[in-house]
């Protein structure tokens, strides 16, 4: 995230931020998130671990992409933003299977969606940045000839 645009880095900064605390909550007391995202800890047993999974991927993710210097943080994004995709699309099949009712299975899903956004709009904004750029060296040749 270092060198980047203040816009960028706070959209950025608010991924990193969402994603690390939701995980070091999940991984401190998964059973408390649990309750928290509405999902029955009775009948999910397992849950807690896949939490517990989940949160340190989130944690790894989050540090490394505040650390990240410009070049490398476009590709951390992308990876973001599918690792996102997948999470709200499992959230989708295992409410359409029956393992979470409707409430639970949104809560799952909005989860996902609040580092979306951020980190999708820092993704566009950075790739317009880019382009921004190589439109204004491409001129800076054209008045140099």
């Amino acid at each position: 995230m270092r060198g980047q645009s203040w816009y960028i880095a706070l959209l950025v900064g608010t991924m990193c931020l969402i994603r690390f605390s939701l995980s070091a909550i999940g991984y401190a007391d998964p059973t408390w998130l649990m309750e928290q995202l509405n999902i029955p800890i009775d009948s999910n047993i397992q849950m807690p671990y896949v939490i517990r999974v989940w949160a340190i991927r989130d944690i790894v993710l989050a540090v490394i992409v505040a650390f990240s210097d410009r070049s490398f943080l476009k590709t951390l994004l992308f990876a973001c933003i599918v690792i996102d995709f997948t999470d709200i699309i499992s959230a989708h099949l295992s409410g359409v299977a029956g393992l979470f009712n409707p409430s639970e299975t949104w809560s799952l899903k909005l989860t996902a969606i609040a580092a979306l956004v951020p980190e999708l709009m820092a993704l566009v904004l950075i790739t317009m940045q880019k382009t921004d750029k190589q439109i204004d060296i491409e001129e800076n040749k054209i008045n140099i000839r």
